[in-house]
């Protein structure tokens, strides 16, 4: 196992994709971490050279001209040189099936196309920071069985390690929860966080609000700014709303796309609305031209507001419904401003 912090023995790493642009981006991301980088552009040539040296990490492409990335991962785990390789999967998919097919197959982890730089980074550092120590923690299993009299020095460090590799678990863990574009929490995370507070809400008996709000024309402005420019847009208007949101409790995710969701434990429909302007005033301030189709001539947001006060053993799906209702709602009526759709208050 190569050391990635000793720069005279770099870590080397192999590429497996076909398409030149993937090649190149990837190659130009980790060369300048000062990794050594290999490339195939099918699995035949990836085996080949996988024989002649066995890399310290994988980034393989599920779909590859002559055999399915998924069966290459499942050939490469089933060598006893290679198993312990890590391999992380890169796929232009993000289905569920699709990533936990990866997982039941070997892979380690799954990067979606097109590449973020800093995800990139992370993943592999991680994967690579996770195998080391999984190296360590052999040797030293060896160390222990070998030298009793050592035996208490051995422990101790055997705990230092695994206090490290939990730690560099938890990290991957939480990176599974962020979006890589915004830094906000994901769809994944909002799907654990509601459920959540909806039920602590029931036991609170507390108003549960939520807001479901999305760029206006988005699609028109990255065709006509390009996609690095809507990407730039979406980080601004990200950060806005998570300044325009001020309360510790509250929540705010990327819900997908050009949509963002906000989670208002202990709000009433009132409150939910002066949210929901105060994030219209902070993106309104960040003056993003959007001149073309866009009869505002600048970035704007539209809003769908449901509130709620959860009973005991239901789900927050109706929130959802509701809120994306009124998220329909406002668009009809013009965009740039919010609907509510609320539940009757309880008795």
């Amino acid at each position: 196992m190569n050391n990635e912090q000793n720069p005279l023995n770099p870590c080397d790493i192999l590429i497996i994709d076909d398409y030149p642009d993937n090649l190149r981006v990837l190659t130009a991301i980790l060369a300048e971490q000062g990794y050594r980088v290999r490339k195939a552009i099918n699995g035949k040539l990836a085996l080949a050279t996988i024989e002649t040296q066995v890399p310290d990490l994988i980034l393989l492409d599920i779909q590859l001209p002559d055999i399915n990335g998924y069966e290459l991962c499942r050939q490469i785990k089933s060598n006893p040189r290679t198993y312990a390789v890590p391999i992380l999967m890169i796929s232009v998919q993000d289905k569920a099936e699709d990533i936990v097919r990866a997982f039941t197959e070997g892979a380690v982890d799954y990067i979606k196309k097109p590449f973020q730089p800093e995800e990139v980074i992370i993943r592999v550092k991680t994967q690579l920071m996770i195998r080391h120590l999984y190296s360590q923690l052999e040797d030293q299993n060896q160390t222990l069985f070998e030298k009793n009299n050592q035996l208490q020095l051995e422990v101790e460090q055997r705990l230092q390690t695994e206090e490290a590799l939990k730690q560099a678990n938890f990290k991957l863990q939480k990176l599974a929860f962020i979006d890589s574009l915004t830094a906000l929490g994901n769809r994944r995370y909002f799907d654990e966080q509601l459920p959540r507070t909806w039920r602590q809400m029931a036991r609170n008996k507390q108003f549960l609000s939520l807001i479901i709000c999305d760029l206006d024309y988005f699609k028109t402005y990255n065709d006509t700014y390009g996609h690095p420019a809507g990407d730039l847009c979406l980080k601004q208007v990200a950060h806005a709303i998570h300044r325009a949101v001020k309360r510790p409790g509250d929540l705010v995710f990327r819900y997908g796309g050009e949509e963002f969701v906000i989670i208002l434990p202990e709000t009433p429909l009132d409150g939910a609305i002066q949210v929901a302007k105060n994030i219209q005033l902070e993106v309104e301030q960040l003056h993003l031209l959007h001149t073309h189709f866009s009869i505002y001539q600048k970035i704007t947001l539209s809003f769908g507001i449901s509130c709620q006060s959860p009973a005991p053993n239901t789900s927050p799906t109706a929130l959802i419904i509701q809120a994306d209702q009124a998220l329909y709602d406002a668009k009809t009526q013009g965009r740039n401003t919010y609907a509510v759709y609320s539940a009757p208050s309880p008795l």
